[in-house]
């Protein structure tokens, strides 16, 4: 098997080293995402599906991140959009940036797959021209380094774009939790005219 994958490695050419750094990339930049959102208390606690009386009790219960996130001293809807304005700026614009970066590295993949056709059909043409000896051996290692690259750019971004697919539900989980904050928040400046107790 390790012989087959040193094989396949060698014979699909010299695309296959800048497919492996993609691979690095794409990977490791999909797990760090995947760490951030999971760990984030806002998507843990499944904020954006909680009721309004489910919020107070973990307001009662000194659930401090929470408690943190609230505009404590909003006396107004202006303020509490405000306040929820800057609470996006600090979680969301980071991991958009990460995510749009992950599409762009996805996306490479299967590019570069097609750059590994293109350069493994050029050495089967040239190896068509070569002399009667060598024709035949030529032209398999040019199809094969075709069919390599491009399959190895495929095995890379189709896994990395469901994995993609699923980091863009959590950011849009955390995104519905701090929209669900912040109507809690609004709901209670209009409803009771006083600050969140701190």
């Amino acid at each position: 098997m390790l012989f087959q994958v040193a094989r396949a490695w060698t014979s699909g050419g010299w695309l296959m080293l800048p497919l492996f750094v993609l691979a690095v990339f794409v990977y490791y930049t999909a797990f760090e995402l995947w760490i951030r959102l999971e760990a984030h208390f806002l998507v843990r606690k499944n904020v954006h599906q909680m009721s309004d009386r489910e919020i107070a009790i973990h307001l009662d219960s000194n659930e401090v991140p929470i408690r943190r996130v609230l505009a404590g001293d909003a006396r107004t809807v202006e303020e509490v959009k405000r306040h929820f304005g800057e609470v996006g700026g600090e979680y969301l614009p980071v991991i958009n940036r990460r995510i749009r970066f992950l599409g762009v590295m996805v996306t490479l993949g299967p590019l570069m797959g097609l750059l590994g056709t293109v350069t493994g059909m050029l050495s089967t043409f040239q190896g068509l021209a070569i002399g009667q000896g060598q024709k035949f051996q030529n032209m398999v290692q040019g199809i094969s380094e075709a069919l390599i690259t491009t399959q190895t750019g495929l095995i890379i971004s189709i896994p990395a774009m469901a994995i993609l697919s699923v980091i863009i539900q959590r950011r849009n989980r955390l995104r519905r939790s701090i929209a669900r904050l912040e109507r809690y928040n609004t709901y209670l400046v209009l409803r009771l005219g006083c600050p969140v107790p701190r």
